[in-house]
């Protein structure tokens, strides 16, 4: 049994370089660490300076946004907002604000929508709402309110519907799903 006492020695001394690994990543703020989701990529985007843009009040001219980047979005009140589809929830119009947004996805697939504030998101198609496929709310999270997926076609302009909250700024990122590992 002796031979084998300076191998434990070593391989204990081991132990903690290994234990230590890389260096842990920026904390999240409390309350984004709580996803059922892998949401890193959507969070990670969230932490980045946002171009800023102004939603469009409906008809041909509405601001467009690009999948991958992250917007601070200027909205309006929603009684001036001549939305592309009826709210997929029936909202109250007191107060509250409302704008457009027009996105193209690369390619066929799921995408989420991540806003920072409450308002009720809509994915807009040719006038018809595309069906949400699940969403997660944080409500404690300063970095996304809400996520919500979706599965989108390229090549069509969709729109981007908010509606309902009473915040007249939020931030909005459009990300595709990440492909599972294999």
């Amino acid at each position: 049994m002796r031979p084998c006492l300076p191998l434990l020695v070593l391989s204990l001394l081991a132990v903690p370089a290994f234990a230590a690994g890389p260096a842990p990543a920026a904390a999240l703020p409390a309350g984004c660490d709580t996803f059922h989701w892998d949401v890193a990529q959507e969070l990670s985007l969230l932490q980045t300076p946002p171009a800023a843009v102004v939603a469009g009040t409906g008809g041909e001219a509405t601001t467009r946004i690009e999948p991958g980047t992250f917007y601070r979005a200027a909205l309006h009140p929603q009684a001036e907002v001549a939305l592309a589809a009826p709210p997929g929830k029936p909202m109250l119009d007191d107060d509250a604000m409302a704008g457009l947004l027009t996105f193209r996805v690369p390619a066929d697939g799921r995408y989420r929508v991540s806003i920072t504030t409450g308002h009720w998101i809509d994915v807009v198609d040719d006038g018809a709402i595309v069906a949400s496929l699940d969403f997660q709310g944080r409500r404690g999270c300063p970095l996304a309110h809400k996520i919500v997926e979706f599965e989108l076609r390229d090549g069509r302009d969709l729109v981007l519907q908010f509606a309902g909250g009473d915040a007249p700024v939020s931030g909005v990122a459009v990300t595709a799903v990440p492909a599972p590992a294999r």
